[in-house]
């Protein structure tokens, strides 16, 4: 991430940061209502009431938990969303009638924005723009 931001979040009094943390479960209905967070080290967790998540995961796309959902990735690993699905019709098991949104995955209604994204720009501000954009879960892979 660049040093800038760094700064900008460091300084927000807005913004709590939490290192050596983990998003070990997400909670909800129709949306994501919940988050629980869990100190690596402690393991002392903590329950977040929530409707956004946007996380930021390092520069190699940590997406083998897509795989295990069935959420189709591409050679690198990163996720593969609305029309560039097409490249991969042979792993597509899509079971609506109109085709996926532009941030969907091959999994209806979950989306995904940002660098983890097949053919996104990796920028962390086209990350939040696609996730402030209404998607509502995104994911931004910085230096």
């Amino acid at each position: 991430m660049s040093q800038y931001l760094v700064d900008r979040i460091t300084s927000a009094p807005n913004i709590e940061k939490c290192t050596c943390t983990e998003v070990t479960a997400l909670a909800g209905s129709d949306v994501l209502q919940e988050i629980t967070l869990t100190d690596v080290h402690t393991g002392r967790q903590c329950r977040v009431m929530t409707s956004w998540l946007f996380v930021c995961i390092g520069g190699v796309p940590q997406t083998g938990w897509a795989q295990e959902v069935g959420i189709v990735r591409d050679e690198g690993g990163y996720l593969v969303t609305g029309p560039d699905l097409q490249e991969y019709r042979a792993n597509l098991k899509w079971p609506l009638e109109r085709a996926p949104l532009h941030l969907e995955t091959c999994v209806p209604g979950v989306f995904a924005a940002g660098d983890v994204r097949h053919g996104s720009i990796k920028r962390v501000a086209s990350a939040v723009g696609e996730g402030g954009n209404g998607c509502g879960a995104g994911a931004s892979l910085s230096e």
